[in-house]
């Protein structure tokens, strides 16, 4: 199972991920690009995510879905 704030890739798994945008189709939810696979993928932020990032969220709930 992944560690809570480890960013892996939602197709392939890869950690070989960089931060895309802040934002993604919603506020709760930001981009990533795998160098892997080469896919655009969104992870919704963790409470220690967005402490990370300096803003603060309602919601402390984390699932991957994909961009489309």
């Amino acid at each position: 199972m992944p560690v809570r704030g480890e960013v892996r890739c939602a197709f392939c798994g890869s950690t070989n991920v960089a931060p895309l945008s802040m934002f993604g189709t919603a506020q709760l939810v930001s981009q990533y690009y795998c160098h892997q696979c080469k896919s655009v993928f969104e992870r919704v932020r963790w409470r220690d995510d967005a402490k990370e990032e300096g803003e603060a969220t309602d919601e402390d709930q984390a699932t991957l879905s994909t961009v489309y």
